[in-house]
């Protein structure tokens, strides 16, 4: 193996930068960009909220369709590769937002940006995971996941002064050079594999316990499919996604629209929600290591459910509702990461990549169904809470089916 021992940095921090920067701008613009500058577009392009949902399917039909294909290309030609090509597709997507002058367009524009953010979690979270040992993981994916946290929070704060001295137009068409900024980043700093520099993963240890061996020559979709596991992981990833993004996409929208409140305050309802998940993700993450991914996520979910009804109950107290978004925060920050650790804990390392982006199928359909359900019921009864209201009980399912979840060495003494 080649000797690494001159560069003091193990390179496994070196891709968890890489990956902080790049995750930080795809949810600056994800969630970021979308929810703050959604009351705007509104205004400006006449829409309604059921047409704002559908803005927002846009972006998960193509996320969705794509993850798969993200993963499987991760397995085979490396993380390095698929990020920085498809970080085109995020950077011009993005771009051409700024530039959607009716619903199709915006529909059009935002599915390029989809395309690209497809290649963005995926292969991100199965490239870190490869980089550290088995009990590190979590610790990984929880300083990895203020990166997405800080990219959306800032933007609570950045776009607001923006769209007042320019338009929400240029919003979308400064964080779309952001996004092509990342093809350079990524093509330079990430890599692919520990084993091929000569290193072990950090944090490895041989009393470590190793993901799930593969059985046989190969391991395909119909083997990750056909384990219950997966759909239970699967099934849980669905409904937490209906209640974070309906939540998540909404709650400035609801603070304008619904709560008449000026457009910089409801903006920081954004920042809020994710300077405290920064807090959430780290700590919460770090106790999944040790007392189990299955335990942690209901009852993060329960909290998760209760911190909504607490958001409906507020109402229009400014100081109670920022307690209840400052709450759902702190929640919300380790969700997605733990869903990754999830799919390294309980299948080979080897198919990581693909399964994660086959547990993004149920993802990417919660994120959609969630807005445009949402949608639909704010035109329809003409108030945010039974939105809300869905959310919370969504959070509460999807803690019920990983509730049957077990720890991976229970699970591999009843295959054996």
């Amino acid at each position: 193996m080649e000797n690494r021992s001159w560069f003091k940095i193990h390179w496994g921090w070196v891709v968890l930068g890489a990956s902080f920067i790049t995750l930080f701008v795809n949810y600056s613009i994800r969630i970021g960009a979308y929810s703050v500058l959604l009351p705007k577009m509104i205004q400006d392009l006449g829409i309604n909220m059921t047409q704002a949902g559908m803005i927002r399917a846009g972006y998960f039909l193509t996320y969705i369709l794509f993850s798969p294909l993200m993963g499987w290309l991760m397995d085979r030609i490396g993380g390095r590769f698929v990020v920085s090509f498809f970080c085109l597709f995020l950077g011009v997507g993005t771009f051409l937002m700024g530039q959607a002058s009716n619903l199709t367009t915006a529909i059009f524009y935002h599915g390029i940006v989809g395309i690209g953010a497809a290649a963005v979690w995926t292969p991100i979270s199965a490239l870190v995971q490869k980089w550290f040992g088995g009990n590190k993981r979590g610790l990984a994916l929880g300083i990895l996941s203020p990166s997405y946290a800080l990219g959306f929070g800032l933007m609570g704060i950045i776009l607001p002064a923006i769209v007042k001295n320019y338009s929400w137009r240029m919003g979308w068409t400064l964080l779309g050079i952001s996004g092509l900024i990342l093809i350079a980043i990524n093509f330079l700093l990430l890599r692919d594999d520990p084993e091929k520099l000569g290193l072990l993963p950090w944090g490895e240890t041989s009393g470590s316990i190793p993901s799930p061996p593969l059985h046989g020559a190969s391991f395909n979709y119909r083997d990750i499919i056909k384990k219950h596991t997966f759909w239970l992981i699967g099934g849980s990833y669905l409904f937490i996604s209906v209640a974070v993004y309906i939540v998540s996409d909404l709650i400035v929208t609801y603070g304008v629209m619904e709560l008449k409140i000026p457009y910089p305050v409801a903006s920081t309802f954004i920042s809020i929600m994710a300077l405290t998940s920064i807090v959430g993700g780290f700590f919460l993450m770090t106790i999944s290591d040790y007392i189990g991914r299955a335990k942690s996520l209901v009852m993060i979910h329960l909290l998760l459910a209760l911190s909504i009804f607490f958001i409906i109950f507020a109402k229009g107290n400014i100081l109670l509702l920022m307690i209840g978004i400052g709450w759902f925060g702190f929640i919300y920050g380790p969700i997605f990461p733990m869903y990754a650790a999830c799919a390294r804990d309980y299948f080979p390392k080897e198919v990581a990549g693909t399964t994660i982006g086959l547990l993004t199928l149920f993802y990417g359909i919660g994120a959609m169904v969630g807005p445009i359900i949402g949608g639909h019921l704010i035109d329809l009864l003409g108030t945010f809470r039974w939105s809300f209201g869905i959310g919370a009980l969504a959070a509460l399912l999807a803690g019920l089916l990983i509730g049957f979840l077990r720890r991976p060495g229970e699970i591999a003494e009843k295959e054996d």
